[in-house]
This record gives C-alpha cells, sequence and structure tokens, in this order.
C-alpha cells in the first residue's frame, strides 16, 4: 500500500474540501434567501424547535486488509442531522439528534466487496476510474457542550464531547470503468458483511454556525474479520449548522 499521498492526491483533498464547504455554505445562504423573502412577503419564518446540522469530511479505517487498497481522497462522510439544544446553565447545553450518516470508502485498484460468502473479489476489469463502498446508518448523536465565556442562545465559542449509535438502512457498491465505447457503471447492493450497528465518540470545535469535528467509532466495521483484521473507522471534517 501507499505510504503517503502524491501532491496531485492532495490537491484533490483540499479541492474536495473546498467543493464540500462551497455546498454546505451555499445551501445556507440558499436558506436564509428565501426565509428573507418570505418575510418580506408577510410570511414568518416557522418557528422550529431545533437546527439541522451538516457534517462534512472524510474517512479512513484503523487498519486495512492487504488486498484493499484504500484512496483517502475518494473516502467521503456526509452526516445530516436534527439537532435541539437544551440549556443547562450559561456555559453548558445538551445537544441529542437524529440523522443520516452517509459513508463511502474508495479503493485504488480493482478489488472490491460484493455480496457473497467471501466478500470481496478481484474484479480483473483494467481502466477502473471509480471504485467505492458505500453504507448507511440511521445516526443518534448527542453532545454536551461548553461555552468557556458564556452563552445564551448557543451561539459563541465552544467545545464539546460526545457519543453516537447508528442502525445501517444500506449499503451498495459501485465501480465505473472504461469499457472502450465510453463509461460503464455498476452498482450492486448487498450486507457486504458490515455491522448492523454502530457506536463511537465525537469532538467538536468551534463557534455554532460552523465548527470542526472528528468522529471515532469504537465498534468493528464488519461483522467478520478480512483478511485476519476489522477495521474499526474515523471520521474528520466540518460541520455547518443554521438550516
Amino acid at each position: 500500500m501507499h505510504s503517503k499521498f502524491s501532491l496531485a492526491a492532495q490537491d484533490s483533498i483540499f479541492a474536495q474540501i473546498l467543493i464540500y464547504m462551497k455546498y454546505s455554505i451555499g445551501l445556507l445562504l440558499a436558506f436564509s434567501f428565501l426565509f428573507s423573502q418570505a418575510q418580506e412577503d408577510g410570511f414568518s419564518r416557522p418557528d422550529i424547535p431545533g437546527e439541522v446540522m451538516v457534517d462534512v469530511g472524510f474517512n479512513s479505517w484503523s487498519v486495512t486488509p492487504d488486498t484493499l487498497e484504500r484512496k483517502g481522497w475518494a473516502s467521503k462522510s456526509i452526516g445530516i442531522y436534527y439537532s435541539k439544544r437544551y440549556e443547562l446553565s450559561n456555559k453548558f447545553s445538551f445537544y441529542p439528534g437524529i440523522g443520516l450518516g452517509i459513508e463511502k470508502m474508495g479503493f485504488d485498484n480493482s478489488v472490491s466487496f460484493i455480496d457473497s460468502a467471501d466478500y470481496f473479489t478481484n474484479l480483473s476489469i483494467r481502466g477502473i476510474s471509480k471504485n467505492k463502498l458505500a453504507f448507511t446508518y440511521l445516526d443518534i448523536p448527542v453532545e454536551l457542550r461548553f461555552h468557556p465565556w458564556g452563552t445564551e442562545d448557543g451561539e459563541g465559542l465552544f467545545v464539546s464531547l460526545g457519543g453516537m449509535i447508528g442502525l445501517k438502512m444500506g449499503a451498495h457498491t459501485k465501480w465505473k470503468f472504461d469499457e472502450g465505447n465510453g463509461n460503464k457503471v455498476i452498482k450492486e447492493s448487498g450486507k457486504f458483511n458490515l455491522e448492523n450497528f454502530r457506536y463511537g465518540y465525537q469532538v467538536r470545535l468551534g463557534f455554532k454556525g460552523v465548527h470542526l469535528f472528528f468522529k471515532k467509532y469504537l465498534s468493528d466495521a464488519f461483522k467478520e474479520d478480512i483478511q485476519g483484521v476489522n477495521p474499526t473507522m474515523k471520521t474528520i471534517g466540518i460541520n455547518v449548522t443554521g438550516f
């Protein structure tokens, strides 16, 4: 396996981060514009007792099976959660939530997962441009936020520690390759030996509207070992809140 990324791969990572940030901020601005227009037309903004949080980041495994050469910049995570703040004091708040965690693990070679007793196979296909395993969990995250200088409505600098549990909703593989007369895409759904439940902890740092996060899942990724290993997953990224 490669021990480090090339400069081109690093540039791709930064490009992906900028794209996700642009999309998240763009959505937030679009919602703000729509609400402001509605208010000008005589409609008031809906009083929703909570907020939508969007987590965007990159995934990695604690250990990778020898034949599965993971592609770092293609391994992404998108989390969309509804969360509500419960004030404990002017410095502490509790945030329970619910939503979807959409995970993608990209691979560099022609080895990928199939829904069979072997769990993975060599595709023996040349010209593969996309090779990934994607899975979605229904997540319930909770966190305790600490505002060192106090807060009234959750604004200002904070640091938080929390946990999450999740139930697997579905999974699929996707391969894109050059067939000679154009690109072909194969997409297959299955269980792929993935665990039905996951759990872990999360740490967040920043302001209410934009902050950084780190998630570490303590549960194994798979029900049975693959080539003698069973990785755990971690995610690092950026969050936009306030929809």
